[in-house]
């Protein structure tokens, strides 16, 4: 087996090495205050009902609540300027066909007052698949206070219970709100 050269000027491997640990340390400490800053501070960590995910701090809890008898409801929004990022978790105490669920959803939201002005069009339902979760899924544009919107909703069982998650997103921010939905994604656990 060959020996790995020398750079020219090193005298020894500890030469090397200590050069090798000052880079490393002086770039460990100049990222420390965004990763601290970040993974502490702007991060909201959900914890409820054998759910959890991750979403960034700046984005604001807007209902968050039991649905009697039903299941759990928890719905955040971006709290950037001009944002529209919205992400909505239904959770049913008990499993259903995902498909069904997902019909019963899109008849609920084009009878909604918020898409009912502007109407709403569905994609065909598909198999999808949410971090490590099977399910199936669908996506709609609408139109919703003057600003046309993209969304997908998946839907899942997991642990007895059925999840329906919902992702909506302006055409103008969707590159910001996309990043959001994947750390959602990355970080989505039940149990």
């Amino acid at each position: 087996m060959m020996e790995p050269t020398k750079p020219a000027g090193a005298t020894s491997r500890f030469s090397i090495s200590i050069g090798s640990v000052k880079t490393l340390v002086v770039l460990m400490i100049l990222s420390l205050p965004f990763s601290k800053g970040f993974a502490k501070d702007n991060t909201f960590n959900y914890l409820k009902n054998g759910v959890s995910f991750s979403i960034p701090g700046n984005w604001k809890t807007i209902s968050d609540e039991a649905l009697p008898d039903k299941g759990y409801y928890y719905s955040a929004e971006s709290g950037a300027k001009n944002s529209t990022g919205l992400f909505s978790l239904v959770t049913i105490n008990k499993e259903e066909n995902p498909v069904k669920s997902l019909l019963f959803q899109q008849k609920a939201m084009m009878e909604g007052e918020i898409y009912k002005e502007a109407g709403i069009l569905f994609t065909a339902i598909e198999s999808g698949r949410f971090g490590s979760m099977d399910g199936c899924m669908v996506k709609y544009e609408s139109v919703v206070k003057g600003i046309k919107v993209i969304g997908m909703i998946y839907c899942f069982n997991c642990s007895e219970k059925t999840y329906l998650l919902f992702l909506q997103t302006g055409y103008d921010d969707q590159k910001e709100n996309s990043k959001v939905f994947k750390m959602i994604e990355l970080t989505f656990a039940c149990r």
